[in-house]
């Protein structure tokens, strides 16, 4: 049995969301990547979608983007739109824009999905890359590849699912200084130095998710993500 080809909008198509748009595309649905000119999106119908994945990130204007999207979504009375917040995990630390904007979704459509994401990885995006020479402090990852974000979005959109908020890392996670030094091994990189951890990390699990979606990670442990 073949999908149903759906209509799919984009609020920023960059490192994920672009990602995001090829795989859909290559699925055969209609996808729009939005700017944050809405009026204009609006008037070419491209918020007049079965979904709507908001991938932007924080910034001063972002709580008023969010809000015009979302107004824009309203204002169609046929489809009843999916609507997806990509998030952050960084809400367990009270970042207060984080929390807002989770806050003001939930607000505007009670039906929304929230994804509090990990840290992107994969591809040219490694960690330890930017660090080099520096000291940081040490602590358990909470990492997700990219191909996992956009796996695990599709399977929200292909199963229509609603008011949901879930924690979107890999299953099996490491800590910072053994996966800093095994891609400084890799790939050559300069070294990071680590600190002790002084305060209370935590790793997350993405038990609820794989249990609500059925869904299986293709990339399960942070220490193959570049292998």
């Amino acid at each position: 049995m073949s999908k149903k080809k759906k209509k799919i909008a984009i609020l920023g198509c960059g490192w994920t969301g672009n990602a995001l748009k090829e795989k859909l595309e290559s699925e055969g649905h209609e996808v729009n990547c939005l700017s944050r000119d809405i009026g204009m999106d609006t008037l070419v119908g491209f918020y007049a979608a079965d979904a709507l994945v908001i991938a932007i990130p924080p910034s001063d204007e972002y709580l008023d983007v969010i809000e015009d999207a979302l107004f824009s979504v309203s204002l169609n009375e046929v489809l009843d739109t999916q609507i997806i917040l990509l998030s952050s995990i960084s809400f367990y630390d009270n970042k207060q824009i984080i929390k807002e904007a989770e806050e003001l979704v939930k607000i505007k459509d009670p039906n929304a999905v929230i994804l509090r994401l990990g840290g992107l990885m994969g591809y040219d995006r490694i960690a330890g890359k930017y660090t080099v020479g520096k000291t940081i402090e040490d602590g358990p990852t909470n990492y997700v590849h990219r191909d996992d974000v956009v796996g695990i979005i599709e399977s929200i959109i292909e199963k229509r699912v609603k008011n949901k908020i879930l924690n979107v890392v890999a299953p099996v996670q490491s800590t910072k200084k053994e996966i800093y030094r095994q891609n400084q091994e890799q790939f050559g990189f300069g070294e990071t130095f680590f600190e002790e951890m002084t305060s209370q990390k935590k790793s997350f699990s993405p038990e609820i998710l794989c249990d609500v979606l059925g869904y299986t990670f293709k990339k399960e442990d942070v220490s193959e993500f570049w292998r």
